[in-house]
């Protein structure tokens, strides 16, 4: 038997995944001892017997490398038949005929298996499977007691998802600036926010860097508030769930860890609110007694048995994929280092604390010179991009929000909405295609800011 006793242990989290890639690029990877958590496991594979393949530079790495697109060919921002491999689609559509086969396409051992699965990898004891993120938001938010006539504190720059989980509960949101440097919820500003009828917070753990969730966690204390953590995209990020009441992730297929539909996961630390959570998901039953009422009323809103079996499939790719992720992250940093060393283009700041689900840079000039660079790669350098999110919680216009935030004015999100750009990131995108993004974005800096 091999002793293992001396060796660092892989958690596989964002912290321990930063520390590989530089390990890796510096061409000294320690021996790490096993790792048990079946998320770990494809890449803990590699760690023991071929770490070699985690270097772009080997024979076989593990990044996809496929035939060069030709000169013509765009480089899409999201390929939606990319969003898994071909061997990812086989174990999924292996997965996916099992359920069936099986009869277990609703309810069915798989949910608990995954949960299960997801809390050790996590390292929280309650894992609460939904049948979306935003059920899950939902969900998180009534079993922390928000409700009728509350109000909670979010940020304006988030998906719709999130305003919408707090309008679902009755309650209204409050919007407040964020921190100029992190882009996520401002603690000072949010401890000035609060009011008699605040509930809860809502931290958005942007792009998949983490919000300040110790100092807002104080905030809470303080005033007696509850924090739920929106982590749609921010699974394995070091750090969530741990000093709050809740944290809810995503699987929806463009999320770091996609399935093959929609569906998403409440995580906490909490008995109680995992017991609430899990009865109110599904119609208020008593957990152990189908048709049997504990709570007076809730949703349909379990996850399904066939998606938790391809969840239980893909599983031990995660941290795989979260590894892809951040090293590509750290090839957009180092080589796109020229272009922003003028200050005409900001690059994100690199660090332990992140998922990279989305690559912003930003272009400090404002808005018109973010298009334009945004129009010349795509015009000249066939290389799309976008923005996340086109329209901003105050800015959008139905009746219900020109009424209520209409006087809303939030100039540090504002500013970054102006100026962020999207690059092109995700779980396959081949290093080929990488440095076309790189010599695009060079060429229309060269082009349209010089």
């Amino acid at each position: 038997m091999v002793d293992t006793s001396s060796k660092p242990p892989f958690t596989g989290d964002s912290a321990a995944i930063s520390r590989l890639v530089a390990e890796v690029r510096r061409g000294r990877v320690p021996s790490y001892a096993p790792s048990l958590s079946r998320a770990n496991q494809a890449l803990a594979d590699l760690l023991i017997h071929d770490p070699g393949r985690l270097d772009p530079a080997a024979p076989d790495p593990v990044f996809a490398t496929g035939p060069r697109p030709r000169a013509e060919e765009p480089v899409p921002f999201l390929p939606r038949e990319r969003l898994l491999t071909r061997q990812e689609q086989r174990t999924a559509t292996e997965c996916f005929a099992r359920a069936l086969a099986d009869g277990a396409l609703t309810s069915g051992p798989a949910v608990a298996e995954f949960e299960d699965a997801l809390a050790d990898f996590l390292g929280l004891p309650h894992v609460v499977g939904t049948g979306s993120g935003t059920d899950a938001l939902v969900i998180a938010l009534q079993a922390v007691g928000v409700g009728h006539g509350d109000e909670v504190i979010m940020p304006a720059n988030s998906f719709a998802a999130t305003e919408n989980a707090v309008w679902a509960r009755g309650a209204t949101p409050v919007l407040v600036d964020v921190d100029p440097d992190r882009h996520t919820l401002d603690p000072d500003l949010v401890e000035a926010a609060v009011g008699p009828r605040t509930r809860a917070i809502l931290p958005v753990h942007l792009y998949g860097r983490l919000a300040e969730v110790r100092a807002l966690a104080r905030v809470a204390r303080r005033h007696g508030l509850r924090v739920v953590e929106d982590a749609c995209q921010a699974i394995g990020v070091t750090g969530v769930g741990r000093y709050t009441d809740a944290a809810v992730l995503s699987f929806n297929p463009y999320k770091n860890f996609g399935l093959t539909g929609k569906a998403g996961a409440v995580v906490t630390r909490d008995e109680e609110v995992a017991a609430r959570a899990r009865r109110f998901s599904y119609h208020g039953f008593d957990p152990k007694r189908k048709n049997v009422k504990e709570d007076g009323y809730g949703l349909n809103a379990r996850m399904d048995n066939s998606t938790a079996a391809v969840g239980l499939g893909l599983l031990p790719r995660l941290t795989l994929n979260n590894y892809r992720r951040a090293y590509l992250a750290g090839r957009y940093l180092d080589d796109c280092a020229e272009v922003a060393a003028g200050g005409s283009v900001l690059l994100p700041e690199s660090g332990p604390d992140h998922a990279w689900h989305l690559f912003g840079v930003r272009i400090p000039a404002g808005r018109a010179a973010r298009d334009a660079v945004r129009d010349h790669m795509r015009s000249t350098g066939r290389v799309e991009t976008d923005l996340y999110y086109p329209l901003l919680t105050h800015r959008q216009q139905t009746p219900l929000h020109r009424e209520l935030f209409s006087r809303v004015t939030l100039p540090r999100t504002e500013h970054l909405h102006d100026t962020v750009l999207h690059l092109p990131l995700h779980n396959n995108l081949s290093l080929t295609e990488q440095d076309r993004v790189i010599e695009a974005l060079h060429a229309a800096v060269r082009a349209t800011l010089h």
